[in-house]
């Protein structure tokens, strides 16, 4: 607790301790001089973790609704733990809700480019299909609107994005970053203006209040069991391979990118979610490469430092293979050597070092549909 409060900046946050199945509250500390962070037990009145830098923490991971890995442990933050703290961060701060309507996977990239550029941060994420009470929920505020009969014909069995934006004033922000329901009255340059075609294909919805907002994403992202149940993910598990969207590349809005590049390289996207892996899952799905990979270690840390995006990829021509194909798209596994071979790579175009080459893919045909099965079924329990 040492140090003046301009030194550091105080959360709430809980974690689930699954040996003793139940959740643990502490008072979380970030020190912004130098990136550490700090963990004060609640229940037990003690130090549960001292000043420490953790991987993939920033002061941008910290806000409400936010879940992160501290050291192996999902941590959550559910408050502020002082007044003084929300007021000098996170006044204008808030959480929106907003879905991608159907379109070509390229023009979706575009739009998460666009949105990220704009400061919106995406939080939550996946693909899934409207059904009937889904659209009469989210526009439960347009139902008497002229063009609702030709929406509901639309989405209708129809996949799409659906997402959790955080960021400064985002309801507002989102509304004006989409611009005028009708494209041809939208403002220059936004999303409806540069994609959209009419009031029903104008590219995407967004919660129109804060409070449809919170109830929006109640919906879409519910816990479990209805996780299991409403708006479920899109997996078809039939010759397919696994693509993540790793947590460095998200951070650094790479994704919108990596989508474009999916679907220019010839790949359909049939199931995508964003997940937190914690370490010992992390460790457990890069397992075959433990012992035989120098890299390993990092590999782990990496997938485990935020949140990644999983995507089960097909290929758009049946007669190919989707692993092997998706595999030379991704290319070497060093992206200083992607970027002087196979320069048109994502690798070459969006990694960094052999730990954060931006793309994880199956390494073999036969490991694409148990890669995929791995994130889609048993993580997603």
């Amino acid at each position: 607790m040492e140090g003046a409060y301009k030194d550091k900046y105080s959360f709430i946050g809980e974690w689930y301790d699954n040996q003793a199945s139940l959740i643990r509250r502490f008072n979380i500390f970030y020190y912004p001089t130098d990136d550490t962070v700090e963990m004060y037990d609640l229940k037990n009145r003690k130090t549960f973790l001292r000043r420490v830098k953790v991987n993939g923490v920033t002061l941008d991971s910290f806000f409400i609704g936010s879940t992160f890995p501290i050291l192996g442990r999902l941590v959550k933050i559910v408050d502020f733990a002082c007044e003084d703290t929300r007021k000098k961060l996170y006044k204008d701060v808030q959480i929106t809700f907003a879905f991608i309507k159907p379109m070509p996977t390229n023009i979706a990239g575009k739009i998460i480019t666009h949105l990220h550029e704009k400061g919106m941060k995406i939080t939550k994420m996946k693909k899934t299909t409207f059904a009937v009470d889904d659209i009469n929920f989210l526009y439960r505020k347009q139902l008497t609107d002229a063009t609702f009969p030709f929406l509901l014909e639309y989405l209708t069995g129809q996949q799409v994005y659906c997402l959790e934006l955080v960021g400064r004033e985002s309801v507002t922000a989102c509304i004006k970053i989409l611009g005028h329901r009708d494209p041809l009255k939208a403002e220059p340059g936004s999303i409806r203006a540069l994609y959209g075609t009419d009031a029903v294909r104008n590219c995407a919805h967004v919660s129109p209040t804060p409070e449809a907002a919170v109830e929006d994403l109640d919906y879409v992202f519910p816990p479990p069991p209805l996780s299991s149940i409403r708006l479920r993910l899109t997996a078809t598990l039939s010759n397919c391979t696994l693509c993540i969207v790793k947590p460095h590349a998200i951070r650094e809005g790479k994704l919108g990118t990596a989508l474009e590049a999916i679907d220019e390289g010839g790949f359909n996207v049939t199931a995508l979610n964003m997940f937190m892996v914690e370490n010992i899952n992390a460790g457990e799905f890069f397992e075959v490469y433990k012992g035989i990979v120098q890299e390993y270690q990092g590999m782990v840390e990496e997938l485990a430092s935020g949140p990644c995006v999983a995507m089960e990829l097909v290929a758009k021509d049946k007669n190919l293979n989707t692993a092997v194909e998706f595999r030379k798209l991704v290319g070497p596994t060093d992206p200083e050597i992607a970027r002087l071979l196979r320069p048109h790579t994502l690798r070459a175009k969006l990694g960094k070092t052999k730990v954060q080459n931006a793309i994880h893919c199956s390494d073999l045909a036969e490991d694409g549909l148990l890669e995929v099965e791995y994130f889609f079924k048993i993580l997603n329990l």
